[in-house]
């Protein structure tokens, strides 16, 4: 054979052999790329872009069930461990609803106060797991609450009804005893007091809890609030011997305004009241103060009562709760007048405070944040500069006076001579 065949045909056979395996080698590659994307498909856009928007917990699991994507609420908050992901049961539940495709729903413990996070298991295009979880503890806390809440108020409630009943029956079987009939008669009148007060606070509790919405809000002037509770109350004061002294040692020339729920703000500060006059004793005397402070207005209330004991003090604001001996007087409150200042305060984005000692006395501070108008800083600067400029004005002209007046009797002295 020609050399130069042999040279030709080798180099043509080495051409083939090369493009084959060149061929091949892509080949495996695809291959292999489609094996990949078979064993770890890419997520959906559409289900990232939906999960990264919504504010609970989301974990995506592929099909070796294994982590591939965490929300922001995920990365932020971990309301599951690795180790929970990797228990024997919540792999077992993945696992089925990976094959069912049917969701599944793990539930917090209910004998387990801290087990509060429920598990919702979702697949996700035959190839992925969607792992949700709501922390449920918040939601429980308030249910609890309700409970609780209800509880105490049918407590509350069956005891003046059902005196009422029962004195009821007793006016009619004494009905020829008129000194009987008399005293059951003002026993009644007693209860049912007590059940419309009861009712009252009830209303003015769910008021407070309430949002305050903004066709709520209204400009209150705090001074003529506290001023009109002050004088309401005198009556009451004088029936137990208190002397109510009011103090403003606050800035007049400065507006003490607040946007908010009149009756709200007046039931905190009538409260208060009350409270002060039942537990002081009989001579004694309710303080009330108003000051600022910085950008927020204080009335602060003050008693000369028998004190709060210091382990009562964390939880008098409790709905319902009562301290015995020191703070009960012959005719108790409802128990719901701190809860309903507490909470009205805070509605309006200001705060309720106590200092108490026993044997001395107690002293409730509210304080509520300002409304101050746009520019009426400004108008009250100016207001000050003008009242300066007049006074100025004024003593300049007074001087301008005395001088004409000191000339004209210096000529007539000099005429006299």
């Amino acid at each position: 054979m020609d050399p130069t065949l042999l040279v030709l045909a080798s180099t043509s056979l080495g051409v083939l052999v090369g493009l084959a395996t060149a061929l091949a080698v892509q080949g495996a590659r695809r291959a292999g790329a489609r094996r990949a994307a078979e064993m770890r498909p890419e997520l959906p856009e559409v289900a990232t872009a939906l999960l990264d928007e919504i504010d609970i917990f989301a974990v995506v699991l592929d099909a070796s069930l294994t982590p591939v994507y965490a929300n922001p609420t995920a990365r932020q908050e971990r309301h599951i461990s690795d180790d929970q992901i990797h228990d024997a049961e919540f792999l077992g539940r993945a696992r089925r609803v990976m094959s069912t495709g049917a969701p599944e729903i793990l539930e917090p413990d209910p004998n387990d106060p801290s087990d509060t996070v429920k598990i919702h298991i979702v697949r996700l295009q035959k190839r992925f797991v969607v792992v949700l979880a709501e922390d449920l503890g918040e939601e429980q806390r308030v249910n609890t609450m309700r409970r609780d809440f209800i509880a105490n108020v049918s407590h509350e409630l069956k005891t003046p009804i059902a005196a009422i009943g029962l004195l009821s029956e007793a006016v009619q079987q004494a009905a020829d005893e008129p000194e009987v009939v008399r005293d059951f008669s003002r026993s009644l009148v007693k209860e049912s007091r007590r059940l419309g007060e009861l009712s009252r606070d009830i209303i003015q509790l769910s008021e407070a809890q309430s949002a305050l919405r903004p066709e709520d809000r209204e400009a209150v002037s705090l001074r003529d609030l506290v001023r009109g509770e002050v004088e309401s109350h005198r009556s009451f004061a004088t029936q137990h011997g208190i002397d109510l002294v009011v103090t403003d040692d606050s800035a007049l020339d400065r507006d003490a305004m607040i946007l908010g729920r009149p009756t709200s703000l007046g039931a905190a500060i009538a409260n208060l009241l009350s409270n002060a006059i039942r537990h002081s004793p009989e001579g004694g005397r309710v303080g009330i103060g108003m000051s600022f402070d910085r950008k927020n207005f204080l009335v602060t209330v003050t008693d000369q009562g028998e004190g709060i004991p210091s382990e009562h003090l964390a939880r008098i604001f409790e709905r319902f709760y009562r301290v015995d001996g020191a703070r009960t007087r012959g005719e108790g409150g409802t128990g719901l007048g701190l809860s309903i200042a507490r909470h009205t305060m805070r509605a309006h984005g200001g705060d309720v405070d106590v200092w108490s000692q026993p044997g001395v006395g107690s002293s409730f501070t509210l304080t509520f944040p300002l409304h101050e108008p746009p520019g009426s800083r400004k108008s009250s600067k100016r207001a000050k500069k003008a009242r300066r400029t007049l006074r100025s004005a004024n003593d300049s002209a007074a001087d301008a006076k005395r001088q004409a007046s000191e000339a004209q009797t210096s000529d007539l002295r000099k005429g006299a001579q």
